[in-house]
């Protein structure tokens, strides 16, 4: 939804068009590892994507249990394939420019309501925003800036996901994720990655 001026990114809804949300709360949506999908009173999201002339914004609402946060000084993983970072709960967001340039970034909840990030694949992305708990998991807010995001109109279609990593109390490696334009799968060795052919269409209105 297009929308004149920005959120507040301050880990609300301020300032957010909540009308057209994405849901992520089917098994069929869900790539796994040991154990299948717990099912969407245990693990699910909501997102809500906005865009204005310079940027795409997001709020995420996460429903989990437990909010897994990977400390900033904490020890390296030493994981194949795998980056530290990807291993706690958080989101990849990955789309296609008009000039068909792929672009991602992995956003996570850091410590006091920050958020940390970091570019998937050789993009100039970047994201500001914040993340804050709730009564039934938590929700990040960001605003995503990339100059291939200027030439968004409306009417258009975006190829476009969005993934939910879900990590669990006492585990190395996440459980799975949820991705919006859906599976079902399997985590491993999936990595950062995400095949563009498995993008969706995100409708520009």
């Amino acid at each position: 939804v297009w929308v004149a001026e920005g959120a507040a990114l301050d880990g609300s809804l301020a300032g957010f068009d909540v009308s057209a949300p994405l849901e992520l709360s089917d098994e069929h949506q869900y790539f796994r590892s040991e154990t299948p999908y717990a099912g969407a009173d245990e693990f699910s999201a909501t997102a809500y994507v906005n865009w204005t002339d310079d940027d795409l914004y997001l709020a995420v609402e996460v429903t989990k249990a437990d909010v897994i946060i990977r400390p900033d000084d904490a020890e390296p993983l030493g994981l194949d394939n795998e980056p530290a970072d990807l291993n706690a709960d958080g989101i990849q967001v990955h789309w296609r420019d008009v000039s068909g340039q792929l672009h991602g970034i992995l956003v996570r909840p850091a410590a006091n309501g920050e958020l940390r990030t970091r570019a998937l694949g050789k993009t100039a992305t970047t994201a500001r925003g914040r993340w804050r708990t709730d009564r039934n998991g938590y929700r990040l807010t960001i605003a995503l800036h990339s100059p291939g995001l200027a030439a968004l109109r409306r009417g258009e279609q975006l190829p476009f996901d969005l993934i939910v990593n879900e990590m669990r109390p006492g585990r190395t490696r996440r459980a799975g994720q949820l991705i919006w334009s859906g599976g079902p799968g399997w985590v491993y060795l999936r990595g950062d990655r995400h095949d563009p052919a498995a993008f969706g269409a995100l409708s520009l209105s």
